[in-house]
C-alpha cells in the first residue's frame, strides 16, 4: 500500500481523475438553451380575386361587387419578409353559379408555413348572364379624300355579316358592326385583308366585351378615274332572213361606265357603239347573241367588257295605217305654211313588223313631219320626215313622201287671206315649237330632210329595209 503512494505515477492518475470530476461538477448545469421561433403577422391590400369555373360559351360574369379583398396572415417573420404578394391567391368559385345576383365565398390559397387569420370581404356578390348570339351586317367607314382626280367606287367585304356574342342586354345594344378603311391621297384600289371590327351603340360608342366573329374581314375599296353611267344604244349589222322581223331586243343591261378624263366625260351622252350582228339568225324564234364592248377613242376603260342581247324574231306581217295627219315643223313666226297637197293633210302607210306590234299601232303613233325652216315665202316640195316605232317599217320605204306646201309672209297672208274656218289642228298645221318628236314615248327624229326616221333613239338613222330593224334600241319595244 505505502509502494502504491510512494509510485508517481499513482499520485499522477488520481489526480487526473479527481481534475476530470471536479470539472464535470461545474459544467453539469450549464447547457445552451434553444432559441424559440417567433411568430408576426402581416396585412396584404388588393389581393386580387381570381374567378374560375364558368363556361364561358354559355354565361359570362357581368357584374362583381369587388375584384380585390384584404388578407391578414401570420407566420414565421423571415417566411413572411421572403414572400410577395402574388404568392397569394384569393379564389372565386363559380362552377355552380346560377343566372342572377349571387353571394359566394372565397377560398385562400396561401404559400407553406403561411396561415391566414382573416379575409375582408370574406365574400363577393356576383352576376351572371345568359351570352347570345347574333349576325349584323358589317358596314365601312372611310376616312379622307382620294387623290386629284379620282374617285371611291362601291366597297366589298368578305363576309358581309359577322356573329356578334354578348350577354342579353348588351346584344340589345348593338346598332352596327364597323370597321374603318383610309383613302386619304389614294390613287389605286385599296384591297385590306385584315379590318379590324368593332360593336358600336347608337351613339356610337363601342360596346365592351363584345365578341366578333370573325374579328376581321377583308375588304376592297376601287379607287378609279373618273367615270360616267350612260345608257347604251343598240345597232343592228347584216341582214336577217327574208320574212322575217325582230319583235323584241333585250339587252342584258342598260347602261355601261365609261372611265376617262373630266373633258372627255363631259361630251358624251350614251354609249352607242353596241353593234348587234342579225347575221346570225337563221330562223325564227330567240337568239342570245354576245356583243363585246370596247371603250370609245378617248377613254381609258368600260364596264362591262361584254354584254348579250336577246333577240325575238318573227314572220313578217303588213298593215295599213290611214289617216296619219301632216305636221309642219320649223316655220318661223313671221311665216304662215299651209299644206295644198294632200287636201286632206293625211297620208295612209304600209307597214311591215312583227304581227303584235302592227296589230296594237294607231296614227297617233307614227309621224310625217314637213320641216320648211330653211324655205322662202312660196309653194314647195318638201320631203316627209317619216318617224315610226321600234322595228316597225314601210313596205314602200324606197320612193319617198312628199307634201306640197305654201309659204306666206304674215304680212301678205293678212291683207289677202280671206276669212275661213279654222283647219283641224292635225291636218296641215303650222308647228311653230319646231318639236319634231313623235307621239309615243322615247322617240326621237333629227331636223333634216330625210325620208324615214325609226323611232330608236339615234338621229338621222334611216329605218331599214324588210328583214333589217333599226339600229338603236334601249330596251324591249
Amino acid at each position: 500500500m505505502n509502494k502504491w503512494i510512494n509510485n508517481n505515477n499513482i499520485s499522477k492518475v488520481l489526480a487526473l481523475a479527481v481534475s476530470i470530476l471536479l470539472w464535470s461538477m461545474v459544467h453539469l448545469n450549464d447547457v445552451t438553451p434553444t432559441p424559440t421561433a417567433k411568430i408576426d403577422s402581416r396585412i396584404i391590400d388588393n389581393v386580387k380575386v381570381q374567378a374560375f369555373g364558368l363556361d364561358e360559351k354559355k354565361y359570362i360574369l357581368s357584374a362583381m361587387d369587388t375584384d380585390q379583398v384584404q388578407l391578414e396572415v401570420k407566420g414565421k417573420k423571415s417566411d413572411l419578409l421572403s414572400m410577395y404578394s402574388e404568392d397569394y391567391k384569393v379564389r372565386l368559385d363559380l362552377s355552380k353559379a346560377i343566372v342572377g345576383t349571387s353571394t359566394l365565398p372565397l377560398s385562400v390559397d396561401v404559400p407553406s408555413g403561411i396561415e391566414v387569420v382573416n379575409v375582408q370581404p370574406p365574400t363577393v356578390t356576383v352576376n351572371i348572364e345568359k351570352r347570345d348570339t347574333s349576325s349584323f351586317p358589317v358596314s365601312i367607314v372611310t376616312s379622307g379624300e382620294p387623290a386629284a382626280g379620282y374617285q371611291m367606287g362601291s366597297i366589298t367585304m368578305e363576309p358581309a355579316t359577322v356573329s356578334v356574342t354578348l350577354p342579353e342586354s348588351d346584344l340589345k345594344r348593338v346598332d352596327k358592326i364597323q370597321g374603318s378603311v383610309s383613302i386619304d391621297g389614294e390613287d389605286a384600289t385599296i384591297k385590306e385583308k385584315r379590318v379590324k371590327l368593332t360593336a358600336l351603340d347608337k351613339q356610337g360608342k363601342e360596346i365592351e366585351g363584345a365578341v366578333i366573329e370573325p374579328s376581321t374581314i377583308s375588304v376592297v375599296v376601287p379607287i378609279t378615274p373618273p367615270y360616267k353611267e350612260v345608257p347604251i344604244e343598240l345597232h343592228y349589222s347584216g341582214q336577217l332572213p327574208d320574212g322575217l322581223v325582230i319583235s323584241k331586243a333585250q339587252p342584258s343591261i342598260t347602261t355601261v361606265k365609261l372611265y376617262g378624263s373630266q373633258d372627255a366625260l363631259a361630251g358624251i351622252k350614251s354609249y352607242n357603239d353596241v353593234d348587234v350582228d342579225l347575221g346570225q339568225i337563221k330562223e325564227a324564234g330567240t337568239m342570245v347573241l354576245p356583243v363585246d364592248l370596247t371603250p370609245p377613242q378617248g377613254f381609258e376603260k368600260i364596264e362591262p367588257s361584254s354584254m348579250e342581247v336577246e333577240i325575238t324574231t318573227v314572220s313578217n306581217s303588213q298593215r295599213v295605217i290611214d289617216d296619219i295627219p301632216i305636221t309642219i315643223s320649223g316655220a318661223g313666226s313671221d311665216v304662215q305654211a299651209a299644206i295644198k297637197s294632200p287636201a286632206s293633210g293625211t297620208m295612209s302607210l304600209k307597214l311591215s313588223g312583227a304581227p303584235g306590234l302592227l296589230n296594237s299601232l294607231t296614227k297617233d303613233d307614227i309621224q310625217l313631219i314637213a320641216s320648211v325652216g330653211n324655205l322662202k315665202p312660196g309653194t314647195h316640195q318638201v320631203n316627209l320626215q317619216v318617224v315610226l316605232p321600234r322595228y316597225v317599217s314601210r313596205v314602200d320605204q324606197g320612193n319617198a313622201l312628199t307634201a306640197t306646201i305654201e309659204i306666206k309672209d304674215n304680212a301678205a297672208a293678212t291683207s289677202t287671206q280671206p276669212e275661213s274656218k279654222p283647219e283641224d289642228n292635225n291636218k296641215g298645221t303650222t308647228d311653230n315649237s319646231n318639236k319634231g318628236t313623235g307621239g309615243n314615248s322615247g322617240s326621237e327624229t333629227d331636223s333634216t330632210n330625210v325620208d324615214e326616221t325609226d323611232n330608236n333613239g339615234t338621229a338621222g338613222d334611216t329605218t331599214p329595209p324588210e328583214g333589217q330593224e333599226p339600229q338603236t334600241d334601249t330596251g324591249s319595244p
